[in-house]
């Protein structure tokens, strides 16, 4: 085993370490608040987190910007949640950074996730990025990223996900994730949901910070494996052909309208427009295969799922490989996917949190496949139907590396 797997594999195991944010801001003020010396925008919400921050991060980078990103999960490689202008910490790096900080996060029980937020903290001041794109992690008012006192914060949208450290309301959720909203701090909040929305506008009121709620998207159209639609009357076109990224743009063009009126970023209306339509986003609605057509997406919860059906109903009949985890609303998920009327399959991946096939079926009418592999390879031969393998990002992340493989072993 290479020594960075060993080191992966050691970081890996803290997952569960958990010793607070204050415990995090006591570390961090033993390197030097490094955190403090950043420029940020902060990003939180349920759903559409990493697709927003990326069409920010594709626009500012288009302008010439230096734009450092920190996500999560990875889809990848673990390098990848950490990145310069979309380009992953080199395994070098990384390392370089375990031999020189790893006593001190031992010292202070640092997560896993705390750990990579510190790395991406150093990373991005060393690369002397112009500004950074912070993902939460879960929630956002307990989250280790909350350090941060960003120029923006942005909450993407409330969903019932993570109940179990988040609560059990929309209203709850909200609350957590609107914890991310700073005094005096603008805020941009894509949430449409009237009791999540009074939450997150109470909080923004007494942080006494100015925020703005996006409005609709209008006619939006898929076309040629494209999204057109209008926002604020004006006409963009999307390469990622699902109706909610759409929504998630409108996030993305809020946040940048504060960064050109506000702190005087230099965001031409062409950038704006190129940026955007240039952005993608591994992982969701992602066409990974041509002949069948195969598409991935990380809709890892029952929000996810209605917003994914809706972009179904535009392809006629289809095929759904579904997989997900054993803390998730599973039943929801499915009675909405077999809801589309579309054949749905069932099948699990090797992770400690996934759910059983034969489990995840449950009384559902839908078809058991526990070896998924075995589901695409029947899949691909077939090209009269389209299959959409959805799910845990985990999932997503294991089955976009398996069939980039079976491409690689079919074009030898």
């Amino acid at each position: 085993m290479k020594r960075s797997e060993i080191v992966l594999k050691e970081i890996e195991a803290r997952r569960n370490q958990r010793k607070g944010i204050a415990n995090f801001e006591a570390y961090l003020h033993t390197i030097n608040d490094i955190h403090k010396k950043l420029t940020c925008i902060h990003i939180a919400g349920t759903n559409g987190k990493g697709s927003t921050l990326n069409d920010i991060r594709s626009v500012l980078q288009l302008a010439g910007y230096r734009v450092a990103t920190f996500t999560s999960p990875y889809l990848e490689t673990h390098y990848d949640r950490i990145r310069i202008n979309d380009e992953f910490i080199s395994e070098e790096s990384f390392l370089n950074y375990y031999d020189t900080y790893h006593q001190g996060w031992y010292e202070y029980g640092l997560s896993a996730f705390e750990i990579d937020t510190v790395i991406a903290f150093l990373y991005f001041n060393e690369q002397k990025a112009d500004i950074c794109l912070i993902e939460a992690g879960i929630g956002g008012r307990l989250d280790c990223t909350n350090v941060i006192t960003p120029l923006l914060s942005v909450i993407t949208n409330i969903g019932m996900d993570h109940m179990e450290y988040l609560g059990a309301t929309r209203c709850a959720i909200a609350w957590q994730k609107g914890g991310i909203i700073k005094e005096n701090i603008p805020a941009v909040i894509g949430e449409k949901n009237p009791e999540a929305v009074n939450v997150l506008t109470d909080i923004c009121q007494k942080q006494s910070s100015p925020y703005v709620f996006t409005g609709p998207i209008i006619d939006p159209l898929l076309k040629n494996q494209e999204l057109h639609f209008t926002y604020d009357n004006e006409r963009y076109i999307l390469t990622q052909p699902a109706y909610y990224q759409g929504e998630n743009c409108a996030c993305a063009i809020e946040a940048l309208k504060i960064l050109k009126e506000v702190y005087h970023y230099e965001i031409p209306k062409e950038i704006l427009q190129e940026g955007l339509k240039a952005a993608s986003w591994k992982g969701r609605f992602e066409t990974v295969w041509e002949k069948p057509l195969i598409i991935i997406d990380g809709a890892h919860n029952e929000d996810g799922i209605r917003a994914l059906c809706k972009t179904l109903e535009t392809m006629g009949s289809v095929r759904i490989l579904f997989s997900a985890l054993k803390d998730k609303e599973t039943n929801a998920m499915l009675e909405i996917l077999c809801a589309s009327g579309n054949d749905v399959t069932v099948t699990e991946f090797d992770f400690y949190r996934c759910k059983k096939a034969v489990d995840l079926a449950g009384e559902h009418p839908v078809n058991i496949e526990p070896d998924y592999q075995k589901a695409i390879q029947a899949a691909t031969k077939s090209i009269d139907t389209p299959l959409i393998i959805t799910g845990s990002l985990y999932f997503i992340s294991e089955v976009r590396a398996y069939l980039k493989q079976l491409s690689a072993s079919n074009n030898r």
